[in-house]
């Protein structure tokens, strides 16, 4: 996790970052980080015209992660 957590200092707009810490925190079941994360991701993948398949994926894993 300390690589993505320095290359998101490095980088902060570097959303394939924050998407692979995401599933790294995720491994981890820390949810609502990951969750984070990937909001984070699907967010900056908008902001950089990139609503494809990463895009769909983050947003995918915020609602699985979501749900009760």
């Amino acid at each position: 996790m300390a690589d993505y957590d320095r290359a998101i200092q490095l980088e902060p707009n570097n959303a394939m970052a924050y998407h692979n810490r995401g599933t790294f925190k995720s491994a981890l079941d820390d949810k609502q980080s990951a969750i984070q994360d990937y909001q984070k991701a699907a967010d900056l993948y908008k902001q950089q015209g990139d609503t494809g398949f990463w895009y769909q994926q983050a947003v995918e894993n915020v609602k699985k992660l979501s749900e009760p």
